[in-house]
């Protein structure tokens, strides 16, 4: 009886190792739909998600962005070199977007991962080397990038501007250039205005537009960012004093295809320079500080203003666009 019953729990565990193995097996080919319901970088991990998926797997990738929010003309080859992995194509097509996961991995894989997937094409190159010759940036420098606008309505915390430098300065006392990526010129008033005050001989330059106080992708964020007491109360003060400009902030999802473009390529520009710096501080609330920690030339030397002591856990499974 004993020797039935195994035999029994055996053939079971057999039928249910095959399910698994046969739901779990490689697809022919994976369809990545880029779209146009969220941020950048937010559906930028999704995609290098699928991406690391069909590189382990040998499976084939397509990158669909026949509705994606930053397409100018060509979608992704608009600002990168093609990333669609061709290996043995078949019938079996499944299609993924944001917010699907295909398989978790630790976020050691996205690092290494990501330097093969992010790759600029020509006139990307071009555009970054013009703007780094122009601000003198082929030396050492030093960066710090605040993301705020539409990110203060629920999901981060406004952080001074001095806790940026002073981390800055606490790292690197004779810190001579900064250059600031973000998208509220009030960062860089604040900073240029500290400077100043701590009497240090410290440049401070900025790409961001003077007339900025924040990106807004989508126009049903504004709801929120108006109504800061309720969905962010440590935020409303500065939301309140700059709500008027934020309203008259035209949203990405409204702007024309060559307004995007540069929107994407200013932010793109910004953001190479941040990779390279020697130093970068940031905190890691949005998705564009964590890929700019994943993708910087010395990890080690990005530091979080909310965590300055310690690092990320590179074995953590999960996915960057939820949080490291």
């Amino acid at each position: 009886m004993k020797v039935l019953f195994l035999s029994i729990l055996l053939l079971f565990i057999t039928i249910i190792v095959g399910l698994v193995t046969s739901f779990v097996e490689p697809f022919d080919t994976v369809v990545s739909k880029l779209e146009n319901d969220a941020g950048f970088f937010s559906m930028l991990f999704f995609l290098l998600n699928h991406y690391i998926y069909c590189k382990k797997t040998h499976t084939s990738l397509k990158v669909d962005t026949s509705n994606w929010l930053f397409t100018y003309k060509l979608g992704w080859n608009d600002y990168f070199e093609d990333i669609d992995l061709s290996y043995n194509e078949g019938n079996e097509i499944h299609y993924v977007g944001h917010k699907s996961i295909i398989e978790e991995y630790p976020i050691l894989e996205y690092k290494n991962y990501i330097h093969d997937f992010y790759k600029y094409n020509q006139k990307t190159k071009n555009a970054i080397d013009s703007i780094k010759s122009n601000l003198n940036l082929f030396n050492n420098y030093d960066s710090i990038f605040i993301r705020r606008g539409d990110k203060l309505g629920e999901e981060s915390v406004l952080i001074t501007e001095e806790k940026y430098v002073d981390l800055l300065l606490h790292h690197n006392p004779f810190c001579s250039y900064i250059f600031l990526q973000t998208d509220d010129y009030n960062c860089y008033l604040n900073i240029k205005k500290y400077v100043e005050t701590k009497q240090l001989d410290i440049r401070v330059e900025t790409l961001c537009d003077k007339d900025s106080v924040g990106v807004i992708v989508h126009n049903r964020q504004r709801e929120i960012l108006n109504n800061a007491s309720v969905h962010n109360e440590h935020n409303k003060d500065y939301l309140t004093s700059i709500k008027d400009k934020l309203n008259t902030t035209k949203a990405v999802e409204d702007m024309s295809p060559d307004e995007k473009y540069k929107h994407v390529m200013d932010m793109i520009i910004g953001i190479d320079i941040l990779i390279h710096s020697n130093i970068c501080i940031t905190d890691y609330q949005s998705n564009v500080a964590r890929f700019i920690k994943l993708k910087h030339v010395s990890p080690e030397k990005v530091y979080d203003v909310n965590s300055p002591d310690k690092d990320i856990d590179y074995t953590k499974n999960i996915c960057p666009a939820f949080s490291f």
